[in-house]
């Protein structure tokens, strides 16, 4: 069952999908079966991952208007901001990061976009992308061509609304397509390169292991598929004393994951790990046991799925 119930039940006026695209809606009974299939413990960690998203990005702040003037300069500045009237995540068949899928679809629910629509191009949803549209809350899934979500995407009313799109190339097409319309499209073309970092102190040899919980790899997979597969394994030496003498585990010139996973241990020595062992031009993500159904992706928040006017004028 859906663990999202914030999208506006009160859809914008005259935003709807097309009639047509009802032919292609997803059978409820194929995502009611993936979810089944799905270990619990797997599907706990993407709810966790929804509940420390809405913690970080915080709630729909609806309709805003602000209204500012400077008497000294003489000039008067109004700003209103709204959501869009309607997203689009469209996806391929072989996408299966449970918890990416699910990064993509919840700031446009904390955004307040009353229309959200997932369209997997090209074939059936993998199982894990189902489960992860059914956590995330979004009732609105089809199944269609790359012609048929370009079809979508033009007649899709008003607009213009936002496109994510997650694929490998597959989709281009469409980016072309979305520049062509002016309508603004944030993309995942690869998948994140993750790091999992094991970390020892050379003092006495003792991993962190043996002081905290370990990251749970089989709700990592579930939540990441084939990223974890390529991860780079990171063996970090830390000192008993503290993170004076930490070594770089990186060499300088190498090429930096995007995210780390810390395999064992708490904040205290994520702390230690992030601030201390890689520096200031580290990965700007670590997550620690616990979050392995997080993610964010960068540059897409709720401030992507939301309208902004500015009118500006000078003073009598």
């Amino acid at each position: 069952m859906p663990f999202f119930t914030d999208q506006n039940p009160e859809v914008a006026q005259g935003a709807s999908w097309p009639q047509w695209v009802e032919e292609a809606r997803l059978n409820d009974s194929l995502a009611a079966q993936a979810y089944e299939g799905t270990p619990p413990q797997w599907r706990a960690a993407i709810k966790t991952g929804l509940a420390l998203a809405h913690m970080h990005f915080g709630s729909d702040p609806g309709q805003l208007r602000d209204m500012r003037s400077d008497g000294h300069l003489g000039f008067w500045r109004r700003s209103e901001s709204h959501a869009a009237p309607w997203a689009i995540i469209a996806f391929t068949p072989a996408y299966a990061a449970a918890a990416r899928l699910a990064a993509a679809c919840i700031p446009a629910i904390l955004a307040g976009v009353p229309l959200i629509g997932a369209v997997c191009v090209g074939g059936q949803p993998h199982r894990a992308a189902m489960v992860s549209l059914e956590l995330s809350g979004i009732e609105d899934v089809f199944v269609l061509n790359a012609p048929g979500l370009h079809k979508l995407l033009e007649e899709s009313r008003p607009g213009p609304g936002r496109l994510v799109l997650l694929h490998a190339g597959e989709l281009a097409p469409t980016v072309e397509l979305a520049q062509s319309m002016g309508l603004p499209c944030w993309q995942e073309y690869r998948p994140p390169k993750l790091g999992l970092v094991e970390a020892d102190n050379s003092d006495d040899g003792k991993s962190l292991a043996d002081d905290g919980s370990r990251i749970d790899l089989e709700a990592l997979y579930f939540a990441q598929a084939e990223a974890l597969g390529m991860a780079t394994s990171i063996t970090a030496q830390m000192p008993s004393g503290g993170p004076r003498g930490t070594d770089m585990p990186f060499a300088r010139d190498a090429q930096l994951p995007d995210a780390l996973y810390l395999a064992s241990g708490d904040q205290e020595q994520a702390d230690l790990l992030h601030g201390k062992a890689f520096s200031a031009s580290a990965p700007g993500l670590t997550l620690t046991p616990g979050c392995e159904g997080f993610w964010l992706h960068p540059g897409l928040t709720p401030d992507f799925f939301r309208v902004r006017c500015l009118t500006f004028g000078m003073l009598p």
